[in-house]
């Protein structure tokens, strides 16, 4: 069993630059895969998607390279004909307005065209360590999944274990409601009456009345949803629908369960079990 949630952030330095991958990954019905990378990875933007899509089942997936603290500077070029056009046509500007030559060449290597930055270049090794990277900082995430999936399951089957329990005391308590039917029922009737009842015509209107209030068919269907939720979860992959599924189910054969029966102790029971099925459905919504 595996969490949607997880976190990693991994470090590193490489011949040309410090950098950092972030992942972060929180529940979703679908996988969803976003990221954020400097521009000088954007052409591998399709790339990191795809690999983080091969890793992942489902959820939200935020992925978050950073690059800085470069280690060499880009090479700079500045071209001579342009700065020396640019310092004739001063020099005119300056003799025709009769101003003294007094200015320095930092103004004219700020002007347009004048200096070149050669556009940085992701070398090989580089590269690879990003991607090395990347696939540690996914590793570490779907292992934090993982262990947020265990502490899952732990919660999860003590709640069904809860449920077993109220289901069994629930079953118990139903074969005494049929007794109890018949001596309120015939009590009722002997203080309105002030004589003695026919038994049989009692037992034939209790039996009506137990039909209608017959909880064993769901105890039954919900003793089957418990048994197939814990067949699911012993198995590998996405299960969080599939449990969640079954969840429903459970909720709505208690409930019907809740309706039927006209027994307080029953109807404790009911809403302990009501209360550890919506705890189950919020933590399905987190798995995979």
């Amino acid at each position: 069993m595996e969490s949607m949630t997880g976190y990693s952030f991994i470090e590193k330095s490489t011949e040309q630059f410090t950098f950092s991958i972030e992942i972060k990954t929180l529940n979703s019905k679908y996988l969803e895969v976003y990221t954020n990378i400097p521009k000088i990875l954007k052409s591998e933007d399709d790339t990191i998607t795809n690999v983080l899509k091969k890793s992942f089942e489902r959820g939200k997936v935020e992925c978050t390279i950073d690059i800085y603290d470069w280690v060499e500077s880009r090479p700079v070029h500045i071209d001579s004909n342009i700065l020396l056009k640019y310092y004739k046509e001063v020099q005119k500007s300056l003799a025709r307005l009769k101003i003294p030559a007094s200015f320095s060449v930092d103004a004219l290597l700020q002007l347009d065209g004048v200096v070149h930055k050669e556009r940085t270049i992701l070398s090989k090794k580089s590269k690879t360590d990003i991607y090395n990277t990347l696939q540690r900082s996914i590793e570490s995430a779907i292992k934090m999944r993982k262990k947020e999936g265990k502490s899952i399951k732990k919660d999860l089957e003590l709640s069904l274990r809860v449920i077993e329990n109220a289901c069994h005391d629930i079953q118990k308590q139903a074969h005494t409601i049929v007794e109890y039917q018949f001596k309120r029922l015939k009590k009722s009737i002997e203080s309105l009456l002030h004589s003695k009842v026919d038994e049989n015509r009692i037992y034939t209107e209790i039996a009506i009345l137990a039909d209608k209030q017959d909880i064993n068919e769901e105890l039954s269907r919900l003793n089957d949803h418990i048994s197939k939720f814990k067949e699911i979860m012993a198995q590998e992959g996405q299960m969080g629908r599939q449990l969640d599924f079954l969840a429903q189910e459970m909720f709505r054969e208690i409930n019907t369960i809740g309706s039927k029966s006209n027994n307080t102790l029953i109807a404790h029971k009911v809403v302990e079990v009501k209360n550890h099925i919506d705890k189950i459905r919020e933590q399905c919504r987190n798995i995979v």
